[in-house]
């Protein structure tokens, strides 16, 4: 009879011990999702907000006028003696000089001269701000140095086309090595093509100098073009190729010091029925294979999830898009960040694999050389056939009622090159008339160079704030156990995930809130705070229960 009394007693006990950790895990579950939900998610939305100039803007500041206007590029030479020795020996020739990318940073406009032709004595350097110049032809500084863009030395900057400068004020400087790529003749440098990485916080220090393996950018046989920076894993650089034997999208990682190149015929090639086109007058016929390239941003916050409420769990809500196009091509492409950054990926992928990736999202009304992103999400592009500068807000449909044109101009918008925003929302845009310099066409009586300036709602894409879902869960860097770090640099590791399309590697890597990857920063937020003290005080009640028993 004791025996059963004691039995029934536990029995209860037990029961009153399962309702009330019952109670508790239900009370835990509750306050831990309406604190995630309400508050960690308040802060991420937080986080996600990008910065935005301070100013408004006005209507006359949206227009595009002229900052600066070139006949002819000059050079910021020592002396006028050593000016003539170099036009005497051939070292700079007037009329060869074509200025390409521009990037502003605090109080200098960088621009990038290739050298297509002979009598290029520098291929990077710098203007000062309109601002702070009166000039509206100044000449062009080189930087780092004179020595730093000597050519013939394969330590030195020889054929630099794009640039970009990331939000820590460091400019990736690719250099495709050769010279005059325009001119026939023996007369030619052939460097290494290289990428280096300038402090301009330090005047041009060099922090990074990466040579590219022949089997990725072969010397003599490439041509690396536009480049934009990912902030992801330690920094990524992603470059357009446009070379005719091997075009494609070379990508760099930072952290591992390692590059390998993605390729897609259907959306990096030339299209046909592109290739013949006129701008103000002069016929071309141009077979240019990918060449503009933006980088979109980390979140939209107009998706919705699959339940239609939290767009944060969304798992196509996590992916950064890169943006493309073939310059003989009126259309535009793009291919998810997080598939250009997997070299795993690329190696084992078939053509099939990295094609069902790529999104074709509809026809321009005409050629694109030159192409950027806002921190808004908004794509700036020129439209060579079309004298125009247009823009397409990226999370609204690319269509003809989408495609708007900001300026429109045959004389001062002739071949719109290169892009760069500055830190009061300024666009910056290259106008170098390149259809008339390749074909020897230009003038010098006339003006064939000017940079065009009107101000946006937005920064660059660079300054699109940290972003905490962008976890692929596939890259865990440690010892190889697992239990690593991250951005340890002893090594990086490749979780299994299933399937090998972008869809797929999104769902498993879907971040924050996904099955894998989830971040320890969330883990400790105060969701998890609270379930950390219910369990203590379950644990507390449970181990008081015991005693009383």
């Amino acid at each position: 009879m004791s025996s059963f009394a004691s039995s029934t007693s536990e029995v209860t006990r037990m029961s009153s011990v399962t309702r009330l950790f019952a109670l508790l895990l239900l009370l835990g579950c509750t306050s831990g999702q309406q604190i995630t939900n309400n508050d960690v998610q308040q802060q991420q939305l937080d986080i996600l907000s990008p910065p935005t100039p301070a100013s408004p803007t006005t209507q006359a500041e949206r227009q595009f006028r002229v900052m600066y206007e070139w006949n002819v590029l000059d050079f910021a030479f020592a002396t006028e003696d050593e000016r003539s020795r170099a036009l005497y020996s051939g070292r700079y020739i007037p009329k060869n000089v074509l200025i390409s990318d521009c990037k502003p940073h605090t109080n200098r406009l960088y621009l990038t001269i290739p050298r297509m032709l002979p009598g290029v004595p520098a291929t990077l350097g710098y203007v000062v701000r309109p601002e702070n110049n009166g000039r509206t032809d100044p000449e062009i500084v080189p930087y780092p140095s004179w020595e730093m863009n000597e050519r013939g030395n394969c330590s030195a900057l020889q054929f630099v086309q794009g640039i970009a400068v990331d939000k820590h004020g460091i400019m990736w400087v690719v250099d495709s090595g050769r010279t005059e790529t325009l001119s026939r003749g023996a007369d030619h440098v052939v460097c290494p093509p290289k990428l280096l990485l300038l402090d301009l916080k330090r005047n041009g220090t060099v922090l990074l100098r990466y040579q590219f393996p022949e089997s990725v950018v072969p010397p003599g046989n490439n041509y690396l073009n536009k480049v934009v920076v990912d902030d992801a894993y330690g920094g990524f650089a992603y470059i357009t190729d446009n070379s005719g034997a091997d075009p494609g999208i070379v990508v760099f990682s930072r952290r591992l010091v390692r590059s390998w190149k993605v390729r897609e015929n259907n959306s990096m090639r030339a299209a046909r029925n592109s290739v013949r086109f006129a701008v103000n007058g002069t016929e071309l016929n141009f077979s240019i294979h990918i060449d503009s390239i933006a980088l979109g941003p980390y979140y939209n916050p107009n998706l919705e999830s699959d339940d239609g409420h939290d767009p944060l769990l969304g798992s196509q809500n996590y992916e950064r898009n890169v943006y493309y196009c073939p310059l003989s091509s009126h259309h535009i492409y793009s291919l998810p960040a997080s598939l250009l950054r997997d070299p795993e990926f690329n190696a084992r992928a078939t053509p099939r694999d990295i094609l069902e990736a790529v999104i074709d999202y509809g026809e321009k009304s005409s050629q694109t050389d030159g192409m950027i992103m806002d921190n808004q999400g908004v794509l700036y592009y020129g439209l060579l056939g079309e004298h125009a500068i247009a823009r397409w807000d990226t999370y609204k449909p690319f269509t003809p009622k989408n495609q708007q044109i900001v300026a429109r101009d045959p004389t001062f918008i002739q071949w719109v090159d290169s892009m760069g925003f500055d830190h009061e929302g300024y666009l910056y845009v290259t106008i170098n008339r390149l259809h008339n310099f390749v074909a020897g066409r230009l003038n010098p009586l006339e003006v064939n160079f000017r940079i065009l300036r009107g101000k946006t709602a937005g920064l660059s894409y660079v300054e699109t704030p940290d972003n905490l879902f962008n976890s692929d869960a596939k890259y865990l860097y440690g010892d190889g156990s697992g239990t690593g770090e991250s951005f340890v640099d002893n090594g990086l590791r490749f979780q299994s995930y299933e399937g090998t399309t972008p869809a797929s590697s999104r769902l498993a890597s879907a971040g924050i809130f996904g099955s894998a990857g989830r971040s320890s920063s969330v883990a400790a937020g105060p969701g998890a705070i609270g379930s950390i003290a219910l369990l203590s005080l379950l644990v507390f009640v449970v181990s008081t229960i015991g005693l009383a028993g």
